[in-house]
């Protein structure tokens, strides 16, 4: 249990939590003092001294990377920051598409956010979707939608709108079993539950970085194994992204044959915002200090404090599935029988309570800063609406 962590004093690291009571990291966290700090005093560099900086604070993006690696249980030159995610799966469907012979198909679920389907879709590839069952995705229940035509299995590891955790160690064994590739959006898990790429046979991984990461619009992290890239190089490039001759920095030479790296930098086109790449730097290391496994037990508990908490209130539905161990993540859905659910989420944002619609149901996304005290108002709000 975390009981005896100082969470009071994680709390007071949110300003967030004198302003609101807040139920929505699941669609942007706030950031902690420290982050906040950290990215003030780098716009304050770029003020007073403009470009000086600019190498050294390359040089800090790719101590990031060396520390998601470690993180994820793979080496930095995998790894790349793009500016969101639409971006990094929409070069996995440029690359598929250029290199797959067609007619070929995908598999997604039903429940995706957008992000993860919709770049294949615009690329003309068929997009199959397995449906849910009641709010799962059991691994048998995708392998029995495969067939001849399926080359890939895109999903996410946390279902944006119910919360729904994939077992990804399950479902990637058996993927590579039958040699397809697996993408995963790991979005609304990154980067407190737990994924080891090796380990689940993760071909390709992206995550975007606002929603849990606590640094603000950083972007999407984005891994691609050796023999993904190997098999299904970046279909576009920028000046980044190439080699340049020995001992150069940058190419500069016109119509000569143009190399991309090897590695994952052959999708880091251009320059990117390295002042809020440096927060994310110090959102990690701010987490890390915590613990992820601390953070994801104290998420979880609140998550489960909040069911239990709704469970005492007639005709409110708990749809998020929470039976099934390993399951659960920082987010719940819930419905509101014979009432509507978007005018409670207007009611509890007029007390000052922000949660969010998805679905057409009401999102509650737990975090660290969060207590039994936000829960029991959150509780008490929706009984006051209920009995409007």
């Amino acid at each position: 249990m975390t009981d005896s962590f100082p969470w009071d004093k994680i709390r007071k690291d949110f300003k967030i939590t004198k302003n609101y009571t807040y139920f929505h990291s699941a669609g942007m966290s706030p950031i902690p003092e420290p982050v906040f700090k950290t990215i003030t005093k780098a716009y304050e560099r770029l003020y007073e001294a403009g470009d000086v900086d600019f190498h050294r604070d390359l040089e800090q993006s790719e101590v990031l990377l060396q520390k998601i690696g470690d993180h994820l249980n793979t080496s930095s030159e995998n790894l790349a920051l793009l500016p969101n995610t639409s971006l990094a799966m929409s070069m996995v469907a440029l690359s598929m598409q250029r290199s797959l012979h067609m007619p070929f198909s995908i598999l997604s679920k039903e429940d995706e956010f957008p992000a993860t389907h919709i770049p294949f879709e615009y690329q003309g590839i068929p997009v199959k979707y397995v449906a849910p069952e009641n709010g799962r995705y059991p691994v048998e229940r995708i392998l029995d939608q495969i067939d001849e035509s399926t080359r890939a299995v895109v999903c996410s590891h946390v279902q944006y709108s119910t919360g729904f955790r994939q077992d990804l160690e399950a479902l990637g064994k058996a993927l590579k079993e039958k040699d397809l590739l697996f993408v995963v959006n790991a979005t609304q898990g990154f980067p407190f539950f737990p994924i080891d790429l090796e380990k689940m046979y993760i071909d390709v991984m992206v995550a975007s970085l606002h929603k849990w990461g606590c640094a603000g619009h950083v972007g999407s992290l984005m891994y691609t194994s050796e023999a993904y890239r190997e098999r299904f190089p970046a279909p576009v490039a920028g000046w980044m992204s190439v080699r340049p001759p020995e001992g150069e920095y940058i190419l500069t030479s016109k119509g000569d044959p143009v190399r991309i790296h090897p590695h994952a930098a052959q999708y880091q086109f251009g320059t990117s915002n390295l002042q809020s790449v440096l927060g994310l730097k110090a959102a990690m290391s701010y987490m890390e200090e915590i613990g992820f496994e601390n953070i994801r037990r104290r998420i979880l508990e609140l998550v489960t404090e909040t069911i239990a908490s709704l469970s005492q209130l007639e005709d409110v539905e708990i749809l998020s599935p929470h039976s099934h161990a390993g399951e659960q993540s920082g987010i719940l859905s819930i419905n509101l029988k014979g009432k509507n659910n978007e005018a409670c989420v207007g009611h509890l944002e007029g007390k000052g309570i922000i949660t969010a619609m998805r679905d057409g149901n009401i999102r509650v996304s737990c975090n660290i800063f969060n207590n039994s005290e936000d829960i029991e108002l959150l509780t008490e709000e929706i009984r006051h609406f209920m009995k409007s």
